[in-house]
């Protein structure tokens, strides 16, 4: 991400303040960078500049969870994923490469947070949509991720105006809850492998139809696309051939989990715009995945942010 700027010209507290998220931020991506690690109290502690008696307390009062449940349910997170959509990895892979002694241990932490065993998430992997621990885990770390964002992240300079050409996609359409994405994701993913376009044969893209807070739930949508230019032929995962338009665009890169990519949207649309003098066309923001979780950690996910311009 762009480096933090909040401590030049601001308020002590503030500063104060955005120093303090900071450290918070490099105990996060220790975390996610390093899920088989033992991250000890005294570890963390010493990343974020405190002393161990106080920053678990310190932690969770910023954070909304305490240190250990954080570390738990980012390994769980990151396992559940690779289960789910790399299935050349073995569960025991799996297991050992997200932190658990054992793939029976992975299973009870599966069985304990999500009600289900790790070999009936492969195999229904829809079922993980209707799951009320997962949305609860992904609310939880979102929460925690969005506690250690600093309150200027971005700069003016750092957005590029570029003018792109038209690009053909398969396009998959979430329509309904955002809690149901994943059922969708998993359609997405689906189609793609079947046709072996992974990404790094193929770039993957996002459409921002709508803001999940100003529609009803049952009318949000998002495009999930992937690069393809060709015919796409009827199939039970609902994708169609599509284009995102070409034209005079505003880019930011952004670094960071997918809590990020709202922060990024408001700050593009409440600080960049009107300074820009730049006016929008009616058509949605868009970004393409430059890497993806769980392939990397998801503190370390990059992203092409697009608003389309007027020419």
């Amino acid at each position: 991400m762009n480096a933090p700027h909040a401590a030049e010209g601001a308020p002590p507290e503030r500063a104060a303040r955005a120093r303090w998220r900071e450290r918070l931020a490099r105990v996060l991506r220790e975390v996610d960078a390093r899920p088989d690690a033992a991250h000890s109290l005294a570890t963390l502690a010493a990343l974020a500049h405190s002393s161990p008696c106080h920053f678990h307390r310190q932690f969770s009062a910023w954070c909304g969870l305490p240190l250990a449940r954080y570390v738990q349910l980012s390994r769980l997170r990151r396992a559940v994923l690779q289960l789910l959509h790399r299935p050349r990895l073995r569960v025991l892979d799996v297991a050992l490469g997200s932190g658990y002694e054992s793939g029976e241990a992975f299973a009870r932490a599966v069985r304990r947070e999500l009600g289900l065993s790790p070999s009936a998430l492969r195999r229904e992997p829809l079922r993980l949509a209707a799951c009320a621990g997962w949305a609860a885990l992904e609310r939880q770390l979102n929460d925690a991720e969005h506690a250690t964002m600093n309150d200027s992240l971005f700069q003016i300079d750092a957005v590029r105006r570029v003018h792109l050409p038209d690009i053909p996609v398969a396009l998959r359409v979430h329509r309904g809850p955002p809690a149901q994405l994943a059922a969708s994701l998993g359609d997405f993913i689906a189609w793609r492998r079947e046709r072996r376009l992974s990404p790094e044969r193929a770039a993957t893209y996002n459409l921002l139809y709508d803001d999940p807070e100003a529609v009803a739930p049952q009318d949000f949508r998002f495009g999930l696309a992937v690069a393809y230019d060709g015919a796409v032929e009827p199939n039970p995962q609902g994708l169609q051939a599509a284009v995102i338009p070409g034209g005079p665009h505003a880019v930011l890169r952004v670094v960071g989990p997918d809590a990020m990519l709202e922060r990024a949207l408001r700050w593009m649309y409440g600080h960049w715009l009107p300074a820009s003098g730049c006016e929008l066309v009616d058509r949605p923001a868009w970004l393409q995945r430059l890497t993806l979780f769980p392939d990397v950690p998801a503190q370390q996910g990059e992203l092409l942010l697009h608003l389309p311009l007027a020419g």
